[in-house]
């Protein structure tokens, strides 16, 4: 069984794809914009690459709840944070999920060698 073959102009599915075809930009348009805002990070003071990458150590901890948790407080609270601040944080984050998520419910109480970081001279 053979399909009839539709002239360019006649078929309506056709002219519906050519229009959203013209109407998306073009992808070296995209890669652009991101090329350059990348390329602006030399504003930014030698803690706020540590604040970047506590940042995404905190919404990429591989439990949805942990993310959501570490995530939406890292967002709210790592920019008024100094460099002794996000030390600590980073000492919180390199805990492993199960205990740390049984200590930030209350289900567990944090320990005292953890609660007592960083230890004094």
């Amino acid at each position: 069984e053979h399909l009839p073959v539709v002239a360019r102009g006649t078929d309506p599915m056709w002219s519906f794809t050519a229009a959203r075809r013209a109407a998306r930009p073009a992808a070296h348009v995209l890669r652009r914009s991101n090329q350059q805002a990348a390329a602006e990070s030399h504003k930014f003071d030698a803690t706020d690459k540590l604040r970047r990458s506590l940042l995404y150590r905190s919404k990429q901890r591989g439990w949805l709840e942990m993310d959501i948790m570490l995530g939406n407080w890292a967002s709210k609270n790592l920019a008024g944070m100094d460099e002794c601040k996000l030390r600590e944080f980073e000492h919180v984050l390199s805990q492993e999920n199960p205990e740390l998520f049984k200590w930030l419910t209350g289900q567990a109480p944090v320990p005292p060698e953890v609660r007592a970081w960083p230890r004094p001279p």
